[in-house]
C-alpha cells in the first residue's frame, strides 16, 4: 500500500535566491512570504540600496510544509520577483548559469551606533498613538553571531507587524556584521512588543 507524506508535514529548509525589481521596494514581500503562507524566513544575505537602476537581492532560507512552500514560491513568480536560484539547504551546486550574490555597500548608509533602549524610550515612544495604525523607521544592526536568528520573522508571526525592508546589507560570508533599514507597521501593543523582543533579543542574544 502506497502512503502519502501529510500536506502538513515539514520539508528540510529551502534556499532560494531572489532579485526584486526596484519597483517593490516600498511592497512588504518577505513580510506577506510570513505572514500570508505561515513561514518561517530566514534572510541569510541581503543587498538592497536607494539605487533606482538597481534591484534588490536577497538569499532566504524557508521553512515549511510543501504547500506553504510551493504557494509561497507562485506568489513570488506572480509578482515579478526572480527566483535565481532554489534547492534544499545544503545540496545546491553552483552552475555556469548562477549568479554570485551581489554586494553593494555604496549607497548604504549606517548610523552611529545607539542603545535600543535609550532610542525606544526617549524618541519613538512618545510618537506611538494608541488608537491608530503606526509607523516607524528604524535601522537594526545584526551580529554576526546572530545570523542564523530569523529576527524578522519573529517580528511578523509572533507580534502581527508588517515588516518593509528600505535597505539592507548582509553579506553570505558572515564576516561582518549586517544591517537592515525597516518600516514597521503595527498598534501600540504591536509595536510595544516588538520593541520588547528586540530589546531582549539583543541583550541576551
Amino acid at each position: 500500500m502506497t502512503t502519502f507524506k501529510s500536506k502538513s508535514a515539514k520539508i528540510p529548509p529551502v534556499h532560494i535566491r531572489i532579485r526584486v525589481p526596484q519597483h517593490y521596494y516600498r511592497q512588504p514581500v518577505i513580510s506577506r512570504l510570513i505572514s500570508r503562507y505561515n513561514l518561517t524566513v530566514n534572510i541569510k544575505a541581503a543587498s538592497l540600496t536607494a539605487d533606482i537602476d538597481s534591484c534588490g537581492w536577497f538569499d532566504l532560507e524557508l521553512q515549511g510544509n510543501p504547500e506553504q512552500v510551493i504557494n509561497s514560491l507562485s506568489y513570488l513568480q506572480r509578482i515579478g520577483v526572480d527566483l535565481m536560484q532554489i534547492g534544499i539547504v545544503g545540496s545546491i551546486q553552483p552552475s555556469q548559469d548562477s549568479q554570485s550574490f551581489p554586494i553593494s555597500e555604496s549607497n548604504i548608509t549606517r548610523n552611529e551606533h545607539t542603545s535600543l533602549v535609550t532610542k525606544w524610550e526617549n524618541q519613538l515612544y512618545p510618537q506611538i498613538s494608541s488608537n491608530q495604525t503606526n509607523r516607524i523607521r528604524l535601522q537594526l544592526c545584526i551580529s554576526k553571531n546572530h545570523y542564523h536568528k530569523p529576527v524578522i520573522s519573529e517580528l511578523v508571526s509572533r507580534y502581527g507587524v508588517t515588516v518593509n525592508i528600505t535597505g539592507a546589507l548582509l553579506k553570505p560570508d558572515v564576516q561582518n556584521d549586517g544591517w537592515f533599514d525597516l518600516e514597521i507597521w503595527g498598534s501600540q501593543d504591536q509595536l510595544f512588543s516588538s520593541f520588547s523582543y528586540l530589546q531582549s533579543f539583543f541583550i541576551n542574544g
